[in-house]
């Protein structure tokens, strides 16, 4: 083997580039690993931007983490963007965007980690007063100038364009920092990719609880104004305000890899198993690539930072001279609305249905606690079933307790491919402060065993204690 350093660049420095190199440098201690990142400071949380719009956390700085330089082995070159690649030299370009001067950097694999990028709808007034009262909510910078506006705002007033995660937590955030908000989106069913139309009521129905106008299935027509915003108009109606953030989805940071020929698909680059892209030595991970799903393997997009991390991990081992596969994305979700915890994961019953599958819906309303707890909550849940093998394809919870570790317990079901029968055999925990001795969730399983018509697991074997060996406690 060499004695020379493997050099791997890895462009970006989100979650899935540092887990990339952490991997890399755990996998071969040769490795030498070069970032480029066009901010000023090495990485934060996005996830974190609308508790800090909100006032739950003091200050962006709170956000941001340190990635320390690591002698001969990992250094970053903040304020550098890169610019162009050279895949037949295997170069890099980065421009230094305080001294507008150019630097190149040598790579033995490289690893684009550099994202996407908020989309601004294309209507009347979004571009030209972007800066001017438009905002978005993607990096410290911007989400920064927006509250900035909210403090300042004189008339109190924002329209917040998109009803996705985004959208419905920037919502939330500024109703509770005082400003009267309405939240817009072209179609009628809130987190569309991720819900089903009859679990998203229950988002609308708490954004209406906490004040907050909503006005899905009402596109937004224009934002008005000269040099700021002084309304937003919706299917006709003009609403005064003077903050309008597009929310309303990212798109891949694609040039550089189109620059060299990699396969790219509506803005996003297209990966295989290995985190490869189709140019040699070049992987991609996180907000900026096509994936697949572990279900089946069909062309999916994650763009959230569970999975950025894991693909990250896989590339950095495979950029190092490893051998290593990503499993694939299932979209497990999870998000907050005012008081409910939004969870998912898999498919919705639309998208198994346009993919093929023989696929049913089944939902149920249940309370978590026994009905004498004081703090009993309802919690709604859906399954997606395949109707022909009785495996799950995917689940939805929304609940102001306990939707979060239900989705994860089914997320693992659908990994494992587990059938109803399987997920009615489960033995779940019960305790009063906690959960029911019947579990909502086992009460939507024999729900849907019953729907589905499946009957009871037939028993195959008889046996009894002392025919397998009496166990009389434990010992010790």
């Amino acid at each position: 083997m060499s004695d020379q350093p493997h050099k791997i660049v890895i462009v970006g420095l989100g979650a899935g580039g540092l887990y990339a190199s952490k991997a890399a440098l755990s996998f071969n201690r040769k490795c030498h690993i070069t970032f480029i990142e066009r901010r000023d400071h090495a990485q934060f949380s996005p996830c974190g931007l609308p508790f800090v719009l909100e006032g739950i956390v003091e200050n962006f700085d709170a956000l941001k983490h340190e990635v320390p330089d690591m002698r001969d082995r990992q250094i970053k070159c903040l304020r550098h963007e890169a610019v162009a690649i050279d895949a037949t030299q295997k170069t890099v370009t980065a421009m230094n965007l305080e001294t507008n001067t150019e630097r190149v950097f040598p790579y033995d694999a490289l690893i684009l980690s550099h994202g996407a990028s908020p989309i601004n709808l294309p209507v009347p007034g979004a571009r030209e007063l972007t800066g001017k009262g438009v905002h978005f909510c993607s990096n410290i910078d911007d989400s920064q100038a927006l509250l900035d506006a909210a403090l300042a705002s004189k008339k109190k007033s924002a329209v917040v364009v998109g009803g996705g995660a985004i959208g419905l937590e920037v919502a939330v955030a500024l109703r509770e920092r005082g400003l009267d908000v309405a939240i817009t989106k072209r179609t009628e069913p809130p987190l569309p990719k991720t819900l089903d139309p009859q679990m998203g009521k229950h988002i609308i129905g708490e954004l209406e609880r906490l004040g907050i106008r909503v006005l899905f299935g009402k596109g937004i027509d224009s934002i008005n104004g000269t040099e700021q915003v002084e309304s937003v108009t919706i299917a006709g109606e003009e609403i005064p305000c003077d903050l309008a953030v597009m929310a309303v989805g990212m798109r891949g940071n694609s040039a550089l890899a189109e620059q060299i020929g990699a396969r790219v698909n509506n803005h996003l680059v297209v990966v295989n198993n290995r985190m490869e892209t189709s140019v040699k030595d070049v992987y991609a991970v996180g907000d900026l690539i096509q994936s697949y799903s572990r279900i089946d393997r069909t062309a999916a997009t994650m763009q959230l930072a569970t999975s950025a991390y894991r693909q990250g991990s896989t590339a950095g081992v495979n950029a190092a001279g490893g051998n290593t596969t990503y499993p694939g994305v299932q979209n497990t979700f999870l998000t907050g609305v005012g008081r409910l915890d939004v969870a998912a994961t898999g498919y919705t019953l639309e998208v198994a249905q346009e993919l093929g599958y023989k696929a049913k819906a089944i939902s149920t309303t249940r309370e978590v606690k026994p009905h004498y707890m004081p703090d009993a909550e309802d919690v709604h849940l859906r399954l997606v079933v395949d109707t022909e093998t009785h495996k799950l394809l995917g689940a939805q919870a929304i609940g102001a307790d306990g939707a979060a570790w239900r989705i994860n317990f089914l997320a693992l079901a659908i990994q494992g491919g587990m059938t109803l029968h399987d997920l009615a055999d489960a033995e779940l925990a019960y305790y009063p402060r906690t959960s029911q001795m019947y579990d909502p969730l086992a009460q939507l399983i024999d729900v849907a065993i019953k729907r589905l018509k499946l009957g009871h697991r037939e028993c195959t074997e008889v046996f009894d204690a002392i025919e397998r060996g009496q166990w009389a406690g434990p010992r010790g």
